[in-house]
């Protein structure tokens, strides 16, 4: 079912998306974090930077964006729509990537803020690997849901960030997890991001289950 949109309001809706995003994009560079702490001290408190979140919330919006096109590439069939299907997700996760750098200055912390591109492309990748089979909104709803969920995980339980490889900020900034080596992170983010490229190959983007109901009677 469709919602008629009247002409006149286009405008306001315009304006009204664009103070959000403004608003976002400020809280983003400005550093700000939501903190996460159900246990009070010893339990360290969790913090997730609003950056990491608008990442998120862009590459739900880039395979939603891109949905009906690769509808029409799957009834096509063949190599082709594969490789373009394979593209969209490359480029979808490549690009938030590229926007969690230009924050990495001004996001909070100071120390380790490396793990503010690692924590994007494990969630980034995460939202492409699941979208060809829940859907856009619905991969980057469980990825912020799992984000949060980490989050309260961590400070119910001391010294469960240590091996977590999503990476919370603390008191003193990014906590890297000690009992995985750099390498195992930037391994995890990176087989994740090749996950996500070759499901999308292989079902061109999107699977039946994952569509609108009436998309292929159109």
């Amino acid at each position: 079912m469709v919602l008629a949109l009247r002409p006149s309001l286009l405008p306001m809706l315009g304006t009204m998306l664009s103070a959000i995003v403004a608003v976002a994009l400020g809280l983003a560079t400005a550093g700000t974090v939501v903190p996460v702490a159900v246990f009070d001290w010893p339990h360290e408190e969790q913090r997730i930077p609003i950056a990491e979140l608008l990442c998120v919330c862009a590459a739900m919006v880039g395979a939603w964006s891109n949905r009906p096109r690769l509808w029409t590439w799957d009834r096509l069939g063949g190599t082709r729509t594969r490789v373009r299907a394979a593209m969209v997700a490359t480029l979808g996760v490549l690009s938030v990537v590229a926007v969690a750098l230009v924050l990495l200055s001004s996001a909070s912390g100071t120390e380790n803020t490396w793990l503010l591109v690692t924590n994007v492309l494990l969630a980034t990748s995460t939202v492409y690997l699941l979208a060809p089979f829940l859907g856009a909104v619905p991969s980057g709803l469980v990825v912020l849901t799992g984000i949060f969920l980490g989050a309260v995980a961590c400070n119910m339980v001391p010294g469960l960030y240590r091996v977590v490889p999503y990476a919370y900020v603390g008191s003193q900034g990014w906590t890297a997890p000690e009992l995985l080596a750099g390498a195992t992170i930037w391994a995890l983010a990176i087989t994740l991001a090749v996950m996500a490229v070759g499901a999308h190959a292989i079902t061109h983007g999107s699977t039946p289950g994952a569509r609108p109901r009436g998309t292929d009677a159109e």
